[in-house]
């Protein structure tokens, strides 16, 4: 049976350590990252960097070690460069105001996109020539850029065969 935490029923505007069902972590895509006037559980107005997410879910309000996580896991400080990321959540037991309380953490790596279907690679493709002279050159496999794209069997045997040609599917001079 589902449990249902206190800070539930209270509908705050943003998402909390007690929105994580237990032994889960939610992966989110980052909508964009602002500065925005939040109003306390006591009425006070603070402004706070706030991250909205695609997903339908309440924002999160990035502390500073939240936020220097998402500068390392992204590998830049610049909070336009994080929209269209993707971040796990979890919960993280850590000792504030003399107490032990439930923080909203982020993963500091970034997840795998699962079940985002990767681009069709095609002869049409901007990059096919490269491919196959990376193909020919020994500097990449099928298997590796299937790892990245969607490759037929028929492309990848058209580019198997273009990549074994003398003149490497290039007219001789």
């Amino acid at each position: 049976m589902a449990k249902t935490h206190w800070k539930k029923l209270r509908n705050p505007d943003y998402i909390g350590a007690y929105a994580i069902d237990p032994g889960t972590e939610p992966v989110y895509t980052i909508k964009l990252v602002r500065n925005e006037m939040v109003v306390g559980a006591d009425g006070k107005k603070e402004e706070c960097t706030v991250m909205h997410f695609h997903e339908n879910v309440k924002p999160m309000i990035l502390n500073s070690e939240n936020s220097k996580t998402l500068e390392k896991m992204f590998a830049t400080p610049y909070i336009e460069e994080w929209a269209g990321r993707r971040v796990r959540l979890f919960v993280k037991r850590i000792k504030a105001f003399g107490e032990m309380v439930d923080a909203l953490r982020i993963r500091p790596k970034e997840p795998e996109a699962a079940n985002v279907p990767r681009p069709a690679f095609t002869p049409a493709s901007p990059n096919w020539e490269r491919a196959v002279c990376s193909l020919r050159d020994g500097a990449t496999s099928i298997e590796k850029i299937r790892e990245k794209f969607t490759l037929s069997e028929e492309h990848a045997a058209l580019m198997l065969e273009q990549a074994t040609e003398e003149d490497g599917g290039h007219d001789a001079e």
